[in-house]
C-alpha cells in the first residue's frame, strides 16, 4: 500500500481511504477466487452425476455462466491495483523519468474515465434489467441484474484503483 506522509491531515484521511479501497479490492479477488473454485467443484460434479451415476443436474451449466461472470469481473480491480494489465510500454519506457511518470498518471486517469464510462453503461443496464423484471434464460430462470450487478460494481472498483494510480502511483509497481 502507498502510505503518504502523515504530517497533514488530508494525507491521513487518504491513507485511510486507500486503506478501505485496498481491502474492498482484496476481497473482491478473493470472492473472484472462490467463483472459480465452485465452477470447478460444480463441473466435477456435473461430470460424476452425468457419467457415473447417470443423473446430470439441470442447472449446472447456468449457474456456471454466473460463477464465471464473478470471476472474471471481480479480479479486474486487483489487477488495476497492482498495475498488473497487459500493457504495450515501448513508448512509455523510453521516456525520461520525470515524463514517464507524467505519461504514466495520464495513463491512469484515461483508464479512471474509460472504466467510469464503462461503470455507468452497465449501471444503467443494470437499472434497467431491474426495472424491466427481465430474468435469464435458464431452466430455472432468475432476475438478471443479480449477474448483472457484479459487472457495474467491478468497474466502479477498478475506477477508484486507477484514480489512485493517478493521484498516487505506487513507487513499488514501476
Amino acid at each position: 500500500m502507498t502510505t503518504l506522509s502523515n504530517k497533514h491531515p488530508v494525507l491521513t484521511i487518504l491513507n485511510g481511504m486507500v486503506g478501505i479501497l485496498d481491502y474492498v479490492t482484496k476481497l473482491s479477488c478473493y470472492l473472484s477466487g472462490l467463483a472459480l473454485a465452485a465452477i470447478c467443484l460444480l463441473t466435477l460434479n456435473e461430470v460424476s452425476m452425468r457419467y457415473f451415476l447417470n443423473s446430470p443436474t439441470s442447472w449446472s451449466s447456468d449457474v456456471n455462466q454466473w460463477f464465471f461472470a464473478l470471476a472474471v469481473i471481480l479480479v479486474i480491480p486487483e489487477i488495476a491495483r497492482t498495475n498488473g494489465h497487459i500493457a504495450i510500454t515501448v513508448l512509455v519506457e523510453r521516456l525520461p523519468h520525470r515524463k514517464k511518470e507524467i505519461a504514466c498518471r495520464a495513463l491512469a486517469f484515461i483508464s479512471c474515465l474509460m472504466c467510469l464510462a464503462t461503470f455507468y453503461i452497465t449501471g444503467m443496464e443494470t437499472l434497467r434489467q431491474y426495472s424491466a423484471g427481465i430474468e435469464t434464460m435458464w431452466v430455472s430462470p432468475i432476475p438478471k441484474w443479480w449477474i448483472s450487478i457484479a459487472i457495474p460494481f467491478g468497474f466502479l472498483l477498478t475506477t477508484m484503483q486507477f484514480l489512485r494510480l493517478g493521484v498516487m502511483p505506487d513507487p513499488e509497481n514501476k
